[in-house]
């Protein structure tokens, strides 16, 4: 071996880090295990409240101005990211979108659109608080220092897809959708809880708007696994959550409640218990 060679090897070896992953495979499960770690909560003050937008932004001033004022009497005690969804719009839009064969990315923004556009609304409604729209980006790199000069910021919770398209067998419609988002978003920040505002008191037996003179009952307080495998026909939220809970990091609970009802909001921020509480421990554990 010459001198040259000798040397420009010691030279690589210099520069060599040493690292448990340096020259392996990612994928090699057994290696990466022992690297695994607690997940840092981000933002553990977080309270994320997620409004519907079929079940309350449709509904028009009424509704929406009562759930914006209970939010706005919240700012003092809580610290929030408020997430939009869209409303009866979006399916307008999915419909033309699916008629004209665009893939999953452009109906994704198509709809984000509409659920951005609900954001910008509440945002207004609570300017004279400072709270503002953020779009995702910012939501995704600033949020820690918008919360820092504003008790609540608001955008909208539907996740973006760029141009990403699904199998033909699972088809085009984007499965995760505002309440998939907020969960996602809320679970990444480690937020100390996500509330969905909806316009009915919780999750049922069946549901209240179908049931044909039957009286389906409210469920307090279920597992995530046992309301999936119930699989009820319809549910106030997307049922994908229920799927995501089992491997969230930080989030161990979700709440549901009718933000028709006055005080109902204050109160699940306040950690009580309305509408129906879904969690991936038993209570105590």
């Amino acid at each position: 071996m010459t001198d040259t060679a000798s040397h420009s090897e010691s030279s690589f070896a210099a520069k060599d880090v040493p690292s448990a992953l340096m020259r392996q495979t990612l994928l090699d499960r057994e290696l990466v295990r022992p690297l695994d770690r607690p997940v840092i909560p981000l933002l553990p003050w977080l309270d994320v409240v997620v409004i519907g937008g079929r079940s309350i932004m449709d509904k028009g001033r009424d509704a929406v101005v009562g759930v914006v004022d209970e939010l706005r009497t919240a700012l003092p005690e809580h610290r929030m990211l408020i997430l939009t969804g869209p409303g009866i719009r979006g399916r307008h839009a999915l419909g033309v979108g699916l008629d004209l064969g665009l893939p999953t990315g452009v109906l994704a923004a198509l709809v984000s659109a509409d659920a951005e556009q609900n954001g910008h609304l509440v945002a207004a409604l609570l300017a004279e608080q400072g709270v503002s729209y953020l779009p995702h980006a910012a939501i995704a790199h600033q949020l820690a220092v918008h919360l820092s000069a504003s008790r609540a910021v608001v955008s909208n919770g539907y996740p973006p897809y760029e141009l990403f398209e699904f199998p033909p067998e699972v088809g085009k419609i984007p499965p995760h959708r505002t309440d998939t988002g907020a969960f996602l978003l809320a679970d990444a920040y480690g937020a100390a809880r996500i509330t969905y505002v909806k316009d009915v008191d919780g999750v049922f037996t069946s549901d209240p708007s179908t049931s044909n003179g039957s009286r389906p009952e409210l469920i307090p307080r279920i597992a995530a696994a046992d309301l999936r495998a119930r699989k009820l026909a319809t549910l106030p939220i997307d049922s994908l959550v229920l799927d995501l809970m089992a491997h969230a990091k930080h989030l161990n609970q979700i709440q549901v409640i009718n933000g028709l009802t006055p005080g109902n909001i204050t109160k699940a921020l306040h950690g009580e218990h309305v509408g129906t509480i879904v969690h991936t421990v038993q209570p105590g554990t």
